[in-house]
């Protein structure tokens, strides 16, 4: 029995090892939109059979990261319209809750941190609206999307849920959405997104878990409308294409994701750049 038990721990660890460095491969964008993912070549690369990296590769198909093409093999799958509204649902049912939870034990530490990142959100947009620019350009939009991730990051630790956190984690919910730039990040967006934040900040400040949760759902629910009707234009014009952002921002946002401070790593205390 130990000898069987070790074999079947020995499989899973080779599974969760081959399904992870695919996944972020995937995610940080190593491996983009449309390009082929090789069972042979990822079994080599990580020196382990292709049954554990094959296995990996029929989960994340389950899970929506690839696409299994007959006669062709397997492709990393493009965000579409469906996938969008399915992330963003998933996003709106989990963070809603994450916020009412959070709302429940206000503590100095977690109402300081949130305070910071509406800070240096409000200081970036603050600051394009002197500038007269009409978005973000590539340093202030990695700060504005690295402090907005911390943000929501923050208040889903928050829940003290560690379900709800590996659901995140597995699924790569935000990182997914985050890393698809759905339209320019002009003044209206930015100060839109950091109105809501402190709506959020001001309502689990004062333990009002409904307000919390209420005003969580309605942000992600306007931002789910907002990403979708830009596809919804785009398709009039040909294909809807989502554009990536830089892999070096997707990797960054993609750890601010996949931290694990029990595991001493500190991902979320997010420093914005001077």
């Amino acid at each position: 029995m130990p000898a069987t038990h070790s074999r079947s721990s020995d499989a899973r660890s080779l599974f969760e090892r081959a399904y992870s460095h695919i996944q972020d491969s995937i995610v940080t964008g190593e491996l983009p939109a449309g390009a082929v993912v090789s069972e042979a070549a990822f079994a080599k690369s990580l020196g382990i059979s292709r049954t554990p990296v094959g296995e990996a590769i029929r989960q994340l198909a389950r899970e929506g990261f690839v696409r299994q093409v007959p006669r062709y093999g397997t492709i990393v799958k493009p965000i579409d319209r469906q996938e969008l509204i399915d992330l963003y649902e998933m996003r709106e049912a989990l963070e809603s809750f994450a916020a009412s939870r959070a709302a429940q034990r206000p503590n100095p530490d977690l109402l300081d941190r949130l305070g910071q990142f509406c800070q240096i959100m409000g200081n970036i947009g603050k600051a394009l609206g002197e500038s007269h620019a009409k978005e973000l350009d590539t340093q202030a939009l990695q700060r504005f999307l690295a402090a907005d991730m911390a943000f929501h990051m923050t208040i889903i630790e928050a829940a003290g849920n560690r379900r709800l956190m590996e659901a995140v984690r597995t699924m790569r919910t935000l990182s997914r959405i985050f890393r698809m730039r759905r339209t320019e990040h002009d003044q209206r967006l930015v100060s839109h997104a950091n109105e809501f934040h402190l709506q959020i900040l001001s309502a689990i400040s004062i333990g009002d878990e409904e307000g919390a949760r209420r005003t969580m759902a309605r942000h992600i629910h306007v931002s789910q409308v907002e990403s979708v009707s830009y596809i919804d234009r785009m398709a009039t014009r040909g294909p809807a294409t989502l554009y990536e952002l830089p892999r070096e921002l997707m990797k960054e946002l993609d750890a601010l994701e996949n931290s694990r401070k029990d595991e001493g790593d500190n991902a979320l205390e997010f420093q914005s750049p001077a």
